[in-house]
Order: structure tokens, then sequence, then C-alpha cells
């Protein structure tokens, strides 16, 4: 997502996944799955594509670092209705606010065209699923 949010190509996702994962960024288990993103390794890989990027702890939705910031938030986030169980656990990319100062940000699983691109959440809202951390951009 950040790839194509700052209008570079964006190579096949498992390229992508094989070159974080090359940085530490994905960490396979002996049965063969994925863990989930490890941050450090991300920004490793980030940074040798040329982007500075660095983690960000111990937030809220409404002092999020400026630019492009990958959220972990609660997978539950395209249903907003729902109060979802933890937070965290999925990434989305948030990129800016609207003029009521919601947040605006790409969700690439969500299930409908509205909670994909360009969803808009209040900060409090996002907040039920933020997870408080993610990679700030730039």
């Amino acid at each position: 997502m950040v790839l194509g949010a700052l209008g570079r190509p964006v190579p096949p996702i498992h390229d992508i996944r094989r070159g974080v994962q090359a940085e530490g960024g994905y960490v396979e288990t002996p049965e063969g799955d994925i863990r989930g993103l490890i941050y450090a390794g991300a920004v490793a890989w980030l940074a040798g594509q040329g982007i500075a990027a660095r983690i960000a702890l111990d937030l809220t939705a409404e002092h999020l670092p400026e630019g492009l910031f990958i959220a972990s938030v609660h997978p539950g986030i395209r249903r907003p209705d729902i109060a979802p169980p933890s937070r965290g656990g999925h990434l989305v990319l948030v990129f800016g606010r609207d003029g009521a100062g919601a947040l605006r940000f790409n969700n690439p699983s969500g299930d409908t065209a509205a909670t994909q691109q360009d969803a808009r959440l209040a900060p409090a809202v996002f907040d039920r699923f933020f997870a408080g951390r993610g990679i700030a951009i730039g």
C-alpha cells in the first residue's frame, strides 16, 4: 500500500513478502505459516527502498504522526458498528483526515469498496480497533 500511495510501482505481493521476510519482517513457523508483521524488519525493508520510516508506539487516533501511517487495527474495522473483541492484528494505511477530522484510510481486506478505499472513521471510533502502534512513513 505504501509503494502505491507514494506513486511507485507495486511489485507482486509475494515479492514484497519475500523482501520483508529477508529483513526479518516476517517469521515462518515450523508449520509453514507466517506470523504477523515485525515492524523493525518492515522498516528495514522500506529503508532499502529509499523510504524513511519509523516505529511509533503508544498512540491514539487523535495523535497519529502526519503523513502516511501503517496502523495496527482489528480486522473488524470494516464493520465499525460492531465492537471488536480486541485491538490490532491487521494493517491499514492511514493517509489523512477529511474536513470533519475523520481519519481517511485504505484497508485492502475491506469487503466493500467503501471499506477498502478511502474509508473514513472518526478518531474515537477508529480507536476502538486501533492497537496504538504502527509505522510512520517519511
